[in-house]
This record gives C-alpha cells, sequence and structure tokens, in this order.
C-alpha cells in the first residue's frame, strides 16, 4: 500500500484546516488503527481504490477532531510519551555523539602526525598542542566563559607537565597507532582524575560539574514528584473502580450506559497515565540505585587517595595514577546517568501535559461515588452471582443452543471470538494449569500479561480495566500468566481459555487506546509506535519506513550443497614426510642450545633475536685437494771463463766451458 503516505498527509491537512495540530505520527497510528478495526473493508492484501482512501481520510480526520474524548487523548498520550521518550534519548546520544566525533578527529590529527627530526622543534610544539586541545576537549566545554576557559586550560598544562612533559614526546611519536590512542585516552584519565582530585581540595577543578551531589539531588526531586503523582492517580482509579463496579451491580437509576462507557474510557486513560508514570519511577530509580553506588564508590577512591597522597611532595606514579584513572572513569559514569535522569525529567513534563486534556466527569465530590462508598459490601456468594450476571448486562451474548431461547441482552452486542476451544477439548500439555505461591518457588516474579488486568472482566465488560488478584492464583496458559478479579473470572478462563484471550483482541481491536495499554503490540504489530516511528523497539534510530506499514520482505534463493557422507579429516600441519625438512628443524633447535643467551622470554622478545646478544660459533672449515707432482729438469748455463783475467796464468783468455747446474722445479730437492 504504497498510498499511506498520501493517506497521512492528507489527514494532517484536514486537521490543519479545522485548526487543529496533528503529527504524521499520531495520524499514521489513527489510519492504522482504521484499517485493522475494519478489515473487511480494507483488506490488507488489495490495493486501496480511491473510495477507500477518501473514507479512511475522512474517518482519521474525524477521529482527530473529536471533542473532549478520553479514548482519543489517550492515544494521543501514548503517541507522545513514545516519541518524546526516543527524541529525548537521541538528543543526549547525538550530543556525546558530536563530542566523541570531534576527539576522534584530534586524535586522528595527534596519531597521523610524522616527524621528518626527532629535533623538529617546530613539529613538536604543534604535536604538544593538539594533545592539549584534546585534553581540554569536554561534553560541556564549549559553554565555559572566557574566564573558566582559562583557568580550565592552566589547571591542564600543569596536570600535562607533570604527567607527560614535553621530553615525552619523542618516544611517543615512535609508538605504534593503536599503541597512541590507548596512551592518549589514558592520558586523558588521568589528568581528568588530578583535577577532580584538586577540586575535592580546593584547589582547581574549574568547569567540572559535582555530579556526585547534583545527580542524587536531582534523582530525589524527580522520584518524589513522580511518586505523589502515582499516589494521587491510585486514589483516582480506585474511585472509578468502586463506581462503575457499584453501577455495575447495583443499577441506579441515574446512571446511564453512556455515563458507564464514558467512566471505562476515563479510567482507561488514567490508568495509561499511572502506567507510564510507574515506568518512569521504575526507571528513575533503577538510576538512583546506580549513582548510589557510583557515588560511594567515587567518595570511597577520594578517601584512599588522599590518605595516600597526605602531606608529601612527591609519590610513586604507579600507586596514584590507577586512582586518578580510576576517579574519572566514576565521575564520567555518573555524568552518564545524570543525563538519563534528565532525559526521563523532560519525558515526565511531556507527559504532565496530558494529565488535564479532557473533562473529569467524576471527581471525589460526585453523588455516586458518595453512593458506591455508602453501599452495603456484598457477600461473596452475592458477588459471584452479580458476576455471572455481567455478561448480561454488559451486553455480551452467550451462544445459544438450538431449540432454546437465550437471555435478553441490552447495549452493544460483542460477538464471540471464532474458533474458541474449550479446555476440555486442548490437548493435555496446552490445558490452563492454575498455579500456586506453594508450588511455584518464583510466584512473585511471574511476568503478568495485560499489565496485570483480568482478562474475564475486559471481555465481559467490554474493556473495564479491573486489576487481577494473584492471591486467587496465577494461571498458566500458552507460555503466558494471567491474574483475574474474582473466582468467577478465574473458573471461567479455566473452562474455555481461548475465548477470553481472543475475546480481549477483539475488544482491543475496537478500543485501539488498549493495544498499548495492555501491551498487545505483539497481537498487533502494523500498529506499534515503535515501528510506526522507524525504530526497533523504540532502542534507537533504525532505517526509516513508510509511516504505518512494514517493510517488504527481501526474498532470495538461497542453497548449500553437502556431501551424502562426510568423511573426518585428521591432518596433522606440523607433519612433515621430508627426511631433509626434519634434519633441517632437528639442526634449527640444536643451533638454539648454542646461543649463549639463556634468560627467560618476555611478550616482546619472544620468538626474537638481537645480534648483539646472540653468538654463534664459527663454523669449523676443510677442503680437499689432488696431490701435485713434478720432475726435475736440466737447465744449461753457456758463459766465458776467465775474461777478468782471474785463475789464468799470463792473463790468457781461456776457453769457454759448459756446466750445468740443477734447479728446483716442483716439489723436488736440490
Amino acid at each position: 500500500m504504497d498510498e499511506i503516505e498520501e493517506v497521512v498527509g492528507e489527514i494532517v491537512r484536514g486537521c490543519s484546516a479545522q485548526k487543529v495540530q496533528c503529527s504524521e505520527l499520531l495520524a499514521a497510528f489513527v489510519a492504522r488503527t482504521i484499517l485493522e478495526s475494519d478489515a473487511q473493508t480494507f483488506a490488507l492484501e488489495k490495493e486501496l481504490n480511491d473510495e477507500d482512501v477518501n473514507s479512511v481520510i475522512n474517518l482519521s480526520v474525524e477521529r482527530l477532531l473529536e471533542k473532549d474524548s478520553p479514548s482519543l487523548e489517550t492515544i494521543k498520550m501514548q503517541v507522545a510519551f513514545d516519541s518524546s521518550h526516543v527524541m529525548n534519548e537521541e538528543a543526549v546520544a547525538s550530543a556525546a555523539a558530536s563530542v566523541a566525533a570531534k576527539k576522534r578527529e584530534l586524535q586522528k590529527t595527534i596519531i597521523s602526525t610524522k616527524l621528518m627530526d626527532a629535533n623538529d622543534f617546530d613539529s613538536l610544539t604543534a604535536l604538544y598542542r593538539e594533545i592539549f586541545s584534546l585534553l581540554t576537549k569536554t561534553r560541556s566545554s564549549e559553554e565555559y566563559p572566557e574566564s573558566v576557559r582559562r583557568s580550565v586550560e592552566r589547571e591542564v598544562a600543569a596536570a600535562v607537565e607533570s604527567v607527560f612533559p614535553r621530553i615525552g614526546l619523542k618516544s611517543f611519536v615512535q609508538l605504534s597507532s593503536e599503541e597512541k590512542k590507548l596512551q592518549l585516552e589514558e592520558l586523558a584519565s588521568i589528568v581528568n582524575g588530578i583535577r577532580l582530585f584538586n577540586k575535592e581540595a580546593g584547589k582547581g577543578g574549574a568547569g567540572l560539574e559535582s555530579f556526585e551531589v547534583s545527580a542524587p539531588n536531582k534523582v530525589s526531586e524527580l522520584s518524589n514528584i513522580i511518586s505523589g503523582e502515582i499516589d494521587s492517580m491510585n486514589v483516582i482509579c480506585q474511585e472509578y473502580q468502586e463506581v462503575i463496579v457499584f453501577s455495575n451491580l447495583r443499577k441506579p437509576a441515574e446512571v446511564t450506559e453512556y455515563m458507564i462507557q464514558r467512566w471505562k474510557d476515563e479510567l482507561a486513560n488514567r490508568r495509561q497515565y499511572l502506567s507510564y508514570l510507574q515506568s518512569l519511577f521504575e526507571d528513575v530509580s533503577k538510576c538512583g540505585r546506580k549513582i548510589s553506588f557510583l557515588r560511594e564508590s567515587y567518595l570511597s577512591e577520594l578517601d584512599d587517595l588522599s590518605s595516600m597522597v597526605g602531606s608529601r611532595n612527591s609519590v610513586p606514579k604507579e600507586h596514584v595514577y590507577p586512582k586518578f584513572d580510576k576517579i574519572a572513569q566514576l565521575w564520567k559514569d555518573l555524568g552518564d546517568e545524570l543525563s538519563i535522569v534528565s532525559c526521563r525529567e523532560s519525558t515526565l513534563n511531556d507527559l504532565v501535559d496530558y494529565k488535564s486534556s479532557f473533562t473529569l466527569t467524576l471527581n471525589s465530590d460526585s453523588q455516586v461515588l458518595s453512593m458506591a462508598r455508602d453501599a452495603p459490601t456484598l457477600s461473596t456468594e452475592e458477588e459471584e452471582e452479580a458476576a455471572r450476571a455481567a455478561v448480561i448486562v454488559t451486553g455480551v451474548a452467550e451462544p445459544k443452543e438450538e431449540g432454546k431461547e437465550g437471555p435478553e441482552t441490552t447495549g452493544d452486542v460483542i460477538d464471540l471470538p471464532k474458533g474458541t476451544v474449550p479446555s476440555d477439548l486442548l490437548p493435555p500439555n496446552e490445558r490452563p494449569v492454575c498455579l500456586s505461591i506453594d508450588s511455584t518457588p518464583e510466584f512473585m516474579q511471574l511476568p503478568l500479561e495485560y499489565q496485570g488486568f483480568c482478562p474475564w472482566t475486559i471481555y465481559s465488560r467490554s474493556g473495564l480495566l479491573l486489576p487481577g488478584k494473584p492471591a486467587l492464583g496465577v494461571v498458566q496458559f500458552s507460555n503466558s500468566f494471567f491474574v483475574f478479579a474474582h473466582e468467577v473470572a478465574l473458573q471461567g478462563f479455566l473452562d474455555d481459555p481461548v475465548k477470553y484471550v481472543e475475546g480481549v483482541k477483539g475488544v482491543a481491536m475496537r478500543n485501539p487506546e488498549l493495544i498499548h495499554l495492555l501491551r498487545l503490540q505483539r497481537d498487533f504489530p502494523n500498529t506499534a509506535i515503535a515501528k510506526l516511528m522507524g525504530t526497533q523497539g523504540g532502542a534507537g534510530p533504525a532505517e526509516q519506513l513508510p509511516l504505518g506499514f512494514e517493510a517488504p520482505t527481501t526474498k532470495v534463493d538461497a542453497s548449500t550443497e553437502t556431501p551424502v557422507h562426510f568423511i573426518e579429516k585428521n591432518i596433522d600441519p606440523s607433519y612433515s614426510w621430508n627426511e631433509w625438512t626434519l634434519r633441517k628443524r632437528a639442526l634449527q633447535l640444536a643451533n638454539l642450545k648454542k646461543c649463549k643467551t639463556s634468560s627467560q622470554q618476555t611478550d616482546e622478545s619472544h620468538m626474537r633475536r638481537e645480534n648483539d646478544s646472540q653468538v654463534y660459533l664459527p663454523r669449523t672449515k676443510s677442503t680437499m685437494t689432488k696431490t701435485s707432482t713434478g720432475t726435475n729438469v736440466d737447465k744449461r748455463i753457456t758463459y766465458v771463463k776467465g775474461l777478468r783475467g782471474e785463475g789464468v796464468k799470463g792473463g790468457i783468455v781461456g776457453m769457454s766451458l759448459e756446466i750445468k747446474e740443477t734447479v728446483n722445479v716442483g716439489q723436488s730437492s736440490r
């Protein structure tokens, strides 16, 4: 149905023409409930024609233009509460995400900074300024006045100088990206912890909120306001309940059927208002318990740190830095819880606008209320007899047997749900079971359906909301737990549970304000306000959907191929069949034993080796060569003897002689 967006727009414009403000969410919810309540006319499986579209628009506008309507005000309150709850949480999350994004940008700039030279003074100064800017960035830092901002900068500068002096920048730039990020986060936490400690000592802490004081005070103040509203609303609901029950049982002449139906609608509105108050009170109480625990831990850490520091001028950093880190984390958690409490306060302010959005026709001075209080108390038998007659009094038609005439009914007749199955015809494991406090250890923790209201009364008395009495017993049926207002209701449900479960759905379909009040969103998924808002259960923003309709289901063909018989494979990845590979590993292990270092390995030195600390002995080397031999060769030298006149008588030159001289060749000896 792509026409829904057009329908919503036309509904909003139609209300604006009558000077009635209507949000798209409210228009979509009303249009959706009209489509659900008349499924025969507006079948979901077919497209809406022009006549259907106009009919939905006219019915929705007519519904939204009702004056002084308790049921319409209940629907408006439901839409306003859920939307306010989501919007307030999104606002807080958006503010926190904005600051976190700015911090991430600064961290990214710091981490990506590279120095060409370790002695580059200008680059180191710029890097230090970026770190300083990161440390001064908080959720409310942009709201500081100029004087406070300067005080914050002086405190941060003093803390950084003691924790992370400029000389440490040289070693910081050599760290990896992940190590830099962790060190920056730890530095910010320690600096914040130092400022918080100085604030406690009265020596600083400019711009730091005292969450340990403001958070408990805020919780106490808000709890008292909500508690007072709950008490007054309980009294009003009790008055309505007494008057309606009295009118059904005693039938006073001055009370008409219209008045009873009006009181039922007003009671449903007040119970919805009370339910939201109780939900807020539960959330605030949960935050209060957590804040109390965090506050005690925060003050305890401050006391331990004060006793550790005392009057000493210096303390080992390995003792105090973890304390500073813990203090900063506890302070941050207190601020987060305070933000949640502030969200609940904003939601309460939006809810209070619907406290007097219509005219109450019943108050403490009403004559009918005085008559109900002065009426004599009925006995148990009389109450049961009146309860049995309730289906006739309120106009619910019981089935007629063939050949017999049923009792006459008054007012609007409510058809019995189709497909009802008595308990006797249900399988034994699906029949309702009555649980008692003696047989069920977790009896008090059972999650009750319809917020603890009696389903028999809701169906039999046309949407009357009476709280059940667990003392009568809790009935378990179809993995759900039900309580009832009296014995007749309990027995009636045990006889035919499907009748009343389906009957409650039918009543909620005709009275859309009961869908969220009785928490029937599971049975009416298309009318869930969280879904119309485009959120999944109100937990956060999801993919935006067209108002009033489900996202189309994506279907794809998928298949897997599996073997007929699975074969188990036991593969050892370290196994090797190669003998030379095994020999290589053995040599590696033997070589490690020859290393000089024998100290214990650490995480950083594991499977690493430093050349200056590891000594490998030189390997013995030798070669094999062939044996070579040589021969003696005669070398002949010819010269003239006696040219100088020596050894010759009369200086006569003699004749030349030939002398053989032996010369070494190869390895031969002379």
